[in-house]
């Protein structure tokens, strides 16, 4: 009787043990899996910017329509920021180069990591003017 009562005790201490490790790994692991997905978001949204902005005649209404599309831009719920910075739009070198950021909130709060900022730098091709000859 005593020999059992050790051997379920056993058992029930390796479960907890499990979960106590295992538990916050998972919760880790779901805030990994929304950083990737905002980061891989962030960049998509940034590449488009800048092919809009390739297509515009100057930096004026480049400016310009990032903050249009920004502004009617719809924010999923855990995105609190969004901001576009950086937009240079170099007519010499023909590149239009921007930066996007998000403030992102995690589904799994950790001490200190309740909001991560994710940025993205891209580059394209100004398509709008005529190629110098």
């Amino acid at each position: 009787m005593i020999n059992r009562r050790i051997k379920g005790n056993a058992l029930i201490e390796s479960i907890v043990g499990v979960g106590i490790v295992f538990v916050p790994l998972v919760l880790f692991a779901a805030d990994l899996a929304v950083m990737f997905h905002a980061a891989h978001a962030n960049e998509e949204f940034a590449e488009q910017l800048a092919r809009l902005c390739s297509t515009l005649p100057d930096q004026a209404n480049a400016i310009q329509a990032c903050s249009d599309v920004i502004r009617q831009y719809r924010l999923p719920s855990n995105i609190s920021k969004l901001e576009c910075s950086n937009l240079v739009f170099d007519a010499g070198a023909q590149e239009v180069s921007l930066t996007t950021s998000m403030v992102v909130a995690m589904p799994v709060p950790f001490p200190g990591y309740e909001r991560v900022t994710v940025s993205a730098n891209v580059k394209q091709p100004i398509v709008s003017l005529p190629v110098p000859r």
